[in-house]
């Protein structure tokens, strides 16, 4: 982990002791061969829901649970296998993941009461949701390393991720919330949002160039397209969108007590506003609440769905 901090940490372009700004430059480098950690698949099904899979991912001596909340459209399949056994190895925590409800591969909808919630703006029902498939994991055993707590979020996960930090506190003691690329901090109309995710795909090429080069990565990537992909209608597509295209996330920071939040983003996201973005930071500064800030120079909001970065990136804000 010292070389990938090393890395992060050559280029802080606004010191505080508090939150250090971090500008991360996109370095392409990957050292090592793929962590050998094993990652159990499950497949979860509380009491009255619908079917969910679930990734656990499990060093050799845990020091605690990295709960990370995936991004939109997110199939657990060998490339989301492949990021959890980086990050357990990268923090030696052991890592928990479950698909996003009404976006898993067996199709199954939001249920009605909490899609409308969300098509109010309100993204609480819709975390309540996914904490019971993590609760269904820790009572089924498979998570077990609560000595301390770190939450990690992506996009939309972002959003999860910060609704859920209350109730997570019941696991243990939160170490940190990650955010990296939140969306939901800035208020827009649902076609804004629609063109400002249009600008951040078309620099998807660039981003999973960056994988070239790195044969496991490849590997994992192209086994990745013979797996099923998530399903989603139209009704959770349009919820989701609308709990996205406001600052729900913003209030939800706000409201709770917390030593340290890591912020990141892309130097050219459309999704994640520079001025929205560090209005937040500015926030948590103010608050007292530490943490770096990270901006990754070159990439906007796909930057997740690049290898090198996200092994640079997770261990700038965790280290």
């Amino acid at each position: 982990m010292a070389r990938g901090t090393r890395v992060a940490l050559t280029r802080i372009v606004g010191v505080s002791a508090l939150r250090p700004r971090i500008s991360l430059p996109l370095d392409l480098h990957l050292a090592g061969r793929r962590p050998e950690i094993e990652v159990a698949r499950h497949t979860l099904r509380p009491a009255g829901r619908a079917r969910l899979d679930a990734l656990v991912a499990t060093p050799a001596e845990p020091r605690g649970v990295l709960v990370y909340f995936p991004g939109f459209n997110t199939p657990l399949g060998p490339w989301e296998t492949a990021k959890c056994q980086y990050l357990a190895q990268a923090t030696s925590m052991q890592v928990v993941l479950t698909e996003i409800p009404g976006m898993s591969r067996y199709g199954d909808p939001i249920p009605r009461a909490i899609r409308a919630e969300m098509l109010r703006g309100r993204i609480g029902a819709w975390a309540d949701l996914n904490l019971a498939y993590l609760s269904a994991a820790i009572d089924g055993g498979w998570v077990a390393h609560t000595a301390t707590v770190q939450a990690l979020g992506y996009s939309t996960g972002c959003s999860l991720a910060t609704a859920a930090l209350p109730a997570l506190a019941e696991l243990g003691p939160i170490d940190g919330l990650n955010l990296v690329e939140p969306v939901a901090i800035s208020r827009r109309n649902l076609a804004s949002l629609e063109a400002h995710n249009m600008l951040d795909f078309g620099r998807m090429p660039l981003v999973l160039a960056t994988n070239l080069g790195h044969d496991w990565v490849m590997s994992a990537y192209r086994r990745q397209w013979r797996e099923p992909s998530v399903k989603y209608g139209p009704a959770d597509l349009l919820a989701i969108a609308t709990v996205l295209s406001g600052e729900e996330l913003s209030w939800h920071l706000d409201d709770i007590e917390l030593a340290r939040c890591a912020l990141a983003r892309g130097s050219r996201s459309s999704l994640c506003r520079r001025a929205d973005f560090e209005k937040v930071d500015a926030s948590l500064q103010a608050r007292g609440i530490g943490g770096p800030t990270v901006t990754v120079e070159g990439l906007g909001h796909q930057l997740w769905h690049s290898f090198p970065v996200v092994t640079h990136l997770i261990e700038a804000m965790l280290a």
